[in-house]
């Protein structure tokens, strides 16, 4: 009874700060990087069970205070684009629910532990609903600014004191209790799981730097990109450093083979990418603690793809999740395994937008395609009224479904994902607009 009365506290409370746009954004973002890495609290955060089926986590409770969100905003609803991908999720949801009793792989704890991280999808509808003009968007964007800034201040510190700023709460609770268990030192250099934790925000910084430097609608958009590249580079983050990669590769095919391109826009792209080709090369010669962080970070790179020594725990780990996903694909092809003890026990790490088809097999394909496509449809006005925008929008949702591959993190890539679907929505509601704030970095393109 007790536990009841507080889970009955802990939402009403959330329902509360999600129902302001301004409260709600805030609330929303610290948890998708488990309340910052100043209040670390990890969305695994255990407050209680439920009648011996399972543990009831925050993340639980939060995605409940969303849907009751979603019911008190309902008028909201016809801002909503993605309608007929979430009635083919449904759907899917529906099936995947059956499919462990035809199977015979039923388990409640084991369907609770895969359905979890869908929840994360639920940001997608939250931030349309929530922000529908540019002034909750122009807020979205400082805050998302100011947390990145922040979150830098607090790893530099780290990094060069080489202790945790000790601003956690509830830590006896966090499943990283303690020293970090994925923490690795290479030659005296610490990095860490935790430090990562900047990365949930860094595609949206991408986002606004890449606008703002090639559309010189702002002055710091560089800024921003630096900052993006201080924070990855800090953490040795080998999966940004090559989703940074590809996303250069991508957003340079879009610029130098659009026909009508203006040339300023191909000069900053070439100037932009020789910047990080000159500071690296003077650095290489200039600086042995350059020379040093550069060897960890080829080792760190490599250990990703075939060149590694097989011994690299991180790539074994990858091949091994996603040849087992490959294997149950192959027997369960048409809908997958569902919410199924097997797909629990087979893939144990979460493995970005490749579990779907482990959950939902080729319907899964067939649904993201509905979400892309539905996607790119609101982002589509934006080609020709603003080309830049719409560059920037589709090269950073293209760099996180190629990191997803790699990544272990199904929390991360499908929060993230959804809120930049969530973005292309809230732009396509903008452009249908008359602005008249003098403030507004996107009246332009709207």
């Amino acid at each position: 009874m007790i536990n009841l009365l507080a889970y009955f506290v802990i939402i009403s409370v959330l329902v509360l700060l999600l129902s302001n746009y301004k409260t709600g954004i805030i609330t929303s973002l610290m948890v998708i990087t488990n309340f910052g890495e100043f209040i670390y609290v990890n969305p695994n955060l255990e407050v209680g069970d439920f009648g011996g089926v399972g543990t009831i986590y925050f993340m639980d409770l939060f995605f409940i205070a969303l849907m009751i969100v979603f019911f008190l905003k309902v008028s909201r609803f016809k801002f909503f684009t993605y309608r007929l991908s979430f009635l083919i999720f449904v759907s899917l949801f529906l099936v995947s629910m059956v499919i462990p009793f035809l199977i015979n792989s039923f388990s409640l704890k084991d369907m609770i532990s895969v359905i979890r991280p869908f929840g994360n999808l639920l940001f997608l509808p939250y931030f349309v609903i929530t922000i529908t003009d540019i002034k909750e968007f122009n807020y979205f964007e400082k805050v998302i600014v100011f947390l990145v800034f922040f979150f830098i201040i607090i790893q530099v510190s780290e990094y060069i004191t080489q202790k945790r700023i000790p601003f956690r709460l509830f830590e006896s609770e966090s499943l990283f209790f303690g020293e970090d268990p994925f923490s690795v030192e290479f030659g005296g250099i610490k990095t860490g799981y935790i430090w990562s934790r900047i990365g949930y925000l860094l595609p949206f910084n991408l986002l606004f730097g890449c606008y703002y430097f090639f559309s010189e609608k702002r002055n710091y958009g560089l800024l921003l990109l630096s900052a993006y590249l201080l924070s990855i580079m800090i953490a040795l983050s080998r999966i940004w450093i090559i989703g940074f990669g590809f996303f250069l590769l991508v957003i340079s095919v879009f610029f130098l083979f659009k026909k009508d391109s203006r040339e300023n826009v191909r000069l900053k792209l070439i100037a932009f990418i020789g910047s990080f080709v000159l500071i690296g090369f003077i650095l290489l010669f200039t600086s042995s603690t350059f020379n040093q962080i550069f060897d960890i970070f080829l080792l760190r790179v490599n250990s990703i793809n075939d060149l590694a020594d097989k011994t690299d725990s991180s790539f074994l780990g990858r091949e091994y999740i996603l040849f087992q996903m490959m294997s149950v694909w192959s027997e369960y092809p048409l809908f997958g395994a569902g919410f199924s003890a097997i797909a629990r026990r087979l893939v144990t790490n979460d493995l970005g937008f490749p579990n779907i088809l482990t959950i939902f097999g080729s319907a899964g394909v067939f649904m993201f395609s509905v979400f892309f496509y539905q996607y790119y449809k609101n982002i589509k006005p934006f080609i020709k009224e603003y080309y830049i925008l719409f560059v920037s929008l589709a090269s950073v949702m293209l760099m996180l479904i190629f990191m997803s591959i790699f990544s272990i993190d199904m929390f991360y890539f499908n929060a993230s994902g959804a809120i930049l679907m969530a973005i292309g929505n809230i732009l396509f509601n903008i452009s249908k607009q008359e602005d008249t704030s003098e403030d507004a970095g996107y009246n332009y393109a709207a």
